[in-house]
């Protein structure tokens, strides 16, 4: 069986987790969610939002998850406007934003700060599109979009850090990526793509054919992780044993969703007291994603 590091989803910003536990779990990447990227602090106190909220700073998440020997992706999932609302990344058009070029440049200030840093890895976007290619999508926006936020991220000088690209369909799909990815590597380098699976990979399929699906884009030579998983998305409580088997058995690394601690959300990997959020109601999801980290 092939060395993998998989890991799990992160919401350090709100407050640092247990790295001794994370320790225990055998996490060796924590993708960490940033929902308020321009007021993120990048170094320094943590500082309240206009949301109301309160935020560590990049800095030390990341040197907390460093202690450990453990990779930092660093992720924006959201924006928060002028009135104090958050607006999710998930399913939109990113060059469509009116925030685009302010989120451009604070992207910009992240990667300035840690091109130094080799274990930080950046992610240009969260799940991005519509999840049934709607809304005027199409692979060529797709291309030209990620090309853009690609770039802006390579204009800082001396910045060579692992860049994370999202695949098409809210990242559940990897059209996009084996159509037009070689393009997008082409003249470009350290780039990895990004999947998450959730409905389109864990919903009416088996191990086999998930099998094939890996073996497809392996095919390709291009380089991706599943920066999601879980166990519910917009439905039912979903079966996940099958893709898990699946991706070990190609050694695409995994990260769960998600590291926090609320038995009441059937995601979340930790109950209450640190053990693994693990109940018939969410398919002992705490249980089996610990197993298959080990």
């Amino acid at each position: 069986m092939p060395f993998t590091l998989n890991g799990a989803n992160t919401m350090q910003t709100f407050g640092l987790a247990d790295p001794l536990l994370m320790k225990e779990w055998n996490l060796k990447i924590v993708r960490e969610f940033i929902g308020n990227v321009g007021e993120q602090p990048i170094d320094g106190y943590p500082i309240l939002g206009s949301d109301n909220k309160w935020y560590h700073s990049l800095q030390r998440i990341v040197d907390q998850n460093r202690s450990q020997n453990i990779i930092t992706i660093l992720c924006p999932f959201g924006w928060v406007n002028s009135n104090g609302e958050q607006i999710l990344l998930a399913g939109l058009n990113p060059s469509e934003q009116s925030f685009y070029i302010a989120y451009k440049a604070k992207m910009k200030e992240i990667a300035e700060h840690f091109k130094d840093q080799t274990d930080v890895w950046i992610q240009v976007w969260n799940e991005p599109y519509h999840w049934n290619n709607e809304n005027g999508y199409t692979h060529e926006r797709w291309l030209r979009d990620m090309s853009e936020m690609v770039d802006n991220l390579r204009w800082v000088n001396g910045f060579h850090n692992l860049i994370i690209v999202p695949g098409n369909e809210m990242g559940q799909s990897e059209s996009a990526i084996l159509s037009h990815g070689k393009k997008l590597t082409e003249k470009r380098f350290n780039i990895a793509f990004d999947l998450h699976a959730y409905e389109k990979w864990l919903v009416n399929t088996n191990e086999d054919q998930l099998k094939e699906r890996l073996a497809s884009i392996k095919s390709n030579n291009i380089p991706f992780i599943f920066g999601e998983v879980g166990v519910q998305n917009v439905g039912d409580v979903m079966e996940v044993n099958h893709f898990l088997n699946a991706a070990k058995s190609y050694g695409v690394p995994v990260l769960g969703w998600l590291w926090v601690q609320n038995s009441q959300y059937n995601n979340a990997l930790l109950n209450e007291q640190g053990e693994p959020n693990s109940s018939p109601s969410n398919n002992h999801w705490g249980e089996v994603y610990k197993n298959f980290l080990r």
